[in-house]
């Protein structure tokens, strides 16, 4: 046991999950096509690697875990009842363990890192580093698979799916190794934000704003206006804690800054009104209000196996079907139960008040709003991917401003 202390066994493992998660996701599921393998997501490689990393960490630090605090006890109280609803709820009417084996382990993955950290700061950096390096080449190889014509590559059951948009499809848009367009969003902003709060770890300024060109690009190419108008939260939100407040000064070339914003907002905004009605947040309030009365309320128990496969009448009168709530918290209930699905969210919630409390940043602020409004506009989150978000909005709300400033003050 000494030898994997020693060659830093979990770092190792860390580093091979990030790799799978983002460069080879390859997992099992009952189904191959594109859309109801990734509801139906079963056991994936990273994840395997996830919980060896979990267990060598807890090991290695068996002599000296740290104290247990009111807020960890009443989050794994809620982990817990998490997983004996879910119990319940699988064996007795939906028969799909996966989705609570996964969640619970991004769930454990976050408690682990958040109680234990990653060791020292060299190995922190280490790990920060790497993983930057794979987003960068993983979106890379996005822009190239783009451009080959293909829309999605899903690596399931052994196979490989190459997947296109029909040439007739009403907008372009761009998946790459996520579920859909909107997920792709959600960990496109996640990175952004992730090589902002550590973008002096990188070699060169250059490499830096390499790194965000590839990303901004791949999040344009995903037709996502939520994404693209999250990210300038994202830059604000890391330019405000660049400013010391309490020394705080209003120069004139500010305003060119502001006017340079502003016109981007403006052009943002002029897309989405013509794609989208804003007024009903297009078309998300009428499908809440139709999935709630229509299904939720009258399936407290969860649909189960039926997701993805039954329509959804949003308005009932014929015309406008869908396959899910297009909310990644009334999907939980649709799928799982009601009970099940709100532990869900309040675990989920519970993550992003820790985290806020933590970071205390504009920076992390911005990331979450970004990040919440998209979770709430789509299915934009599988359980797959929930331990790779969970892992940079930790590292992120371990980004520090800068105390430049302070010092400069004082002197």
């Amino acid at each position: 046991m000494n030898w994997i202390k020693e060659h830093e066994i979990d770092s190792w493992l860390l580093r091979g999950a990030v790799a799978l998660m983002l460069l080879f996701p390859a997992f099992y599921s009952p189904y191959t096509d594109v859309y109801q393998s990734a509801y139906y997501a079963g056991f994936s490689w990273a994840y395997f690697l996830v919980v060896l990393y979990m267990a060598v960490r807890v090991w290695n630090n068996r002599d000296r875990l740290p104290r247990i605090s009111i807020a960890a006890i009443v989050y794994f109280a809620g982990l817990l009842i998490y997983n004996l609803l879910s119990l319940y709820f699988n064996h007795k009417y939906l028969h799909w363990y996966w989705e609570q084996v996964n969640n619970t382990v991004a769930f454990l993955l976050l408690a682990v890192i958040a109680g234990l950290g990653e060791g020292s700061e060299e190995k922190r950096d280490g790990t920060i580093r790497f993983l930057m390096y794979c987003i960068i080449l993983s979106n890379i190889g996005s822009i190239i698979y783009y451009m080959m014509g293909y829309t999605k590559l899903l690596i399931c059951n052994n196979q490989f799916v190459l997947f296109e948009l029909p040439e007739n499809f009403y907008e372009t848009r761009h998946y790459w190794l996520y579920s859909h367009k909107s997920e792709y969003a959600v960990m496109l902003v996640a990175f952004i934000a992730l090589l902002v709060a550590y973008r002096k770890k990188f070699r060169s300024q250059l490499a830096f704003v390499a790194g965000e060109a590839v990303l901004l690009y791949c999040l344009y190419l995903t037709h996502s206006w939520t994404g693209i108008a999250g990210v300038f939260l994202i830059f604000a939100g890391y330019a405000a804690d660049q400013i010391e407040w309490k020394h705080f000064r209003f120069k004139a070339w500010y305003l060119a800054v502001l006017a340079v914003f502003g016109y981007a907002g403006w052009k943002v905004a002029g897309d989405v009104l013509a794609e989208r009605n804003i007024w009903n947040l297009g078309g998300r309030i009428p499908i809440w209000k139709g999935v709630w009365e229509s299904v939720i309320l009258r399936h407290p128990e969860g649909w189960g196996m039926r997701f993805g496969e039954s329509a959804i009448d949003v308005n009932g009168e014929g015309w406008w079907f869908v396959n899910n709530a297009h909310n990644v918290f009334f999907n939980q209930m649709l799928r799982f139960s009601i009970p099940v699905g709100i532990i869900f969210t309040l675990l989920f919630l519970g993550i992003v008040i820790y985290t806020l409390v933590k970071g205390r940043s504009f920076l992390v602020t911005g990331t979450w709003i970004a990040l919440l409004v998209l979770l709430d506009m789509d299915y934009a989150l599988m359980s797959t991917e929930m331990a790779l978000l969970f892992l940079i909005v930790w590292l992120i709300s371990m980004y520090r401003k800068p105390i430049y400033n302070r010092k400069k003050a004082i002197s």
